[in-house]
């Protein structure tokens, strides 16, 4: 199985009464979306189940892929690794899902899935990290991974 981990795009800062849920892409956020998502399309199985936090600025970054998605509440803002790998549950033997969602999470999840603990990975904004995940066990919390790219907008 592959999992991919896409950490949203630029985004503008909140300011004022803009919660930060509320936070939308910046015009440089909406071109790295955008390349990105270029760059994903080329490479992904038309199947490839997407997962999206709530908060705008990812469901904004996972729109420019023009490819239907869930909105998960399990990877919104205040997300953890252990949360995130419990709501990816057991894994399908073949086949491709992408998560879009936040720093420090993310960083979390892709930290834990190549040493088995959550520490503090950065993953850049609109960047992507690609795993395969060994399909010999169960569920995600026994894989072993192999990070097989990491690709950012300024890389494209």
């Amino acid at each position: 199985m592959h999992l991919l981990l896409w950490r949203h795009a630029e985004a503008e800062d909140a300011a004022g009464n803009l919660s930060d849920h509320e936070r939308a892409l910046t015009d440089k956020g909406r071109r790295q979306a955008k390349r990105m998502a270029a760059w994903l399309n080329a490479r992904l199985p038309v199947d490839t189940r997407i997962l999206v936090s709530p908060a705008v600025r990812a469901q904004q970054t996972a729109a420019a892929l023009k490819r239907e998605f869930t909105t998960s509440a399990a990877l919104d803002t205040s997300a953890t690794c252990a949360s995130v790998i419990k709501m990816l549950g057991p894994c399908r033997p073949a086949g491709a899902t992408l998560l879009v969602g936040h720093q420090p999470t993310l960083g979390e999840v892709a930290s834990f899935l190549l040493i088995g603990t959550a520490g503090n990975l950065s993953v850049r904004k609109a960047a992507v990290w690609w795993f395969t995940l060994n399909s010999s066990q169960d569920g995600v919390q026994d894989k072993r991974a192999e990070l097989r790219v990491v690709m950012s907008p300024g890389m494209l």
